[in-house]
């Protein structure tokens, strides 16, 4: 049996980063994984990354799973079993994704006979975790309690306790095992760790509420110099855009492809290594477009 590994978590609580990790231990250990994303927007930039990492990677672009693509995922898992005979594929649904439709997948004849759950991940950001409990509880709520692992990420940024953010994440799901070890330093032993958990019993909590978030992608047609760089991401934080929730995307600054991750207040930047076109995705709401389509 296949198992399929879910890994869920708001919009930039760091899943493709714990992918691409999850992926490389399976490898390392002489599997076959592969990679099936979720964007909510048109962009599959998490996409691009785990394939300039080396890895097999699958994209379904431009809905969520639980309103227009839940027949397209049964019809990829399918076609992903057909054309690469994986030992495990590891899907990362889109950050505002609610788990009972994805489980009504797994209960399909074919699948079921093929694909088993293996572990259900959920990554709790401990830079947004308050911010973003406030503004989506309920995403976060039914996450936490949908998952059998629970991972923190970005621990070496955290400004609340970590007591506080386990103490939270416990009062949501006590039955979960959570591992708040920041990533760098993981061990081979931490994966095995992980992995154990797959035969812990799985409840599923059905709760499914879909919020008005909107999605828009610019490709913008030129380059952007170091200050108009700056001054863009100087907009992104003041709200010129609208609420702004989640931004990622590559842009070309001066001559150079750079991959930015805004996630409510944290803000990545980094070199991008593989070739992708300049293109970027807002998911938000009340989102400026025609401020943007300016870009």
């Amino acid at each position: 049996m296949i198992n399929i590994d879910i890994i869920s978590g708001f919009l930039g609580a760091g899943k493709t980063t714990f992918a691409n990790m999850l992926l490389r231990h399976y490898m390392d250990n002489g599997l076959r994984p592969v990679y099936i994303v979720n964007e909510f927007g048109e962009t599959g930039l998490d996409a691009e990354i785990i394939k300039a990492s080396g890895f097999e990677a699958i994209e379904m672009e431009g809905g969520c799973i639980c309103c227009t693509l839940k027949d397209d995922v049964g019809a990829a898992i399918l076609q992903v079993i057909e054309a690469f005979s994986p030992t495990n594929i590891v899907f990362e649904p889109s950050g505002i994704f609610i788990f009972d439709h994805f489980f009504d997948i797994l209960k399909d004849e074919q699948i079921s006979k093929k694909c088993k759950l293996g572990n259900v991940f959920t990554v709790v950001d401990s830079v947004n975790f308050n911010f973003a409990k406030v503004i989506y509880g309920s995403f976060i709520y039914n996450q936490i309690k949908n998952a059998k692992v629970i991972l923190l990420s970005k621990l070496e940024r955290a400004k609340q306790s970590v007591e506080e953010i386990i103490c939270d994440v416990k009062n949501i799901n006590s039955d979960a095992f959570i591992m708040s070890k920041i990533w760098s330093e993981w061990t081979n032993k931490d994966f095995e760790t992980l992995i154990e958990q797959q035969n812990r019993p799985h409840v599923e909590y059905n709760s499914h509420h879909h919020a008005n978030f909107q999605s828009i992608t610019i490709r913008p047609e030129k380059p952007f110099t170091q200050e108009e760089f700056e001054q863009f991401l100087n907009d992104c934080k003041s709200g010129m855009f609208g609420a702004i929730y989640r931004m990622k995307g590559i842009l070309i600054v001066d001559g150079s492809p750079t991959l930015v991750n805004i996630a409510m207040q944290d803000i990545s930047i980094e070199k991008f290594k593989g070739i992708a076109e300049q293109s970027f995705t807002f998911i938000g709401q009340k989102i400026n477009t025609s401020i943007l389509k300016t870009l």
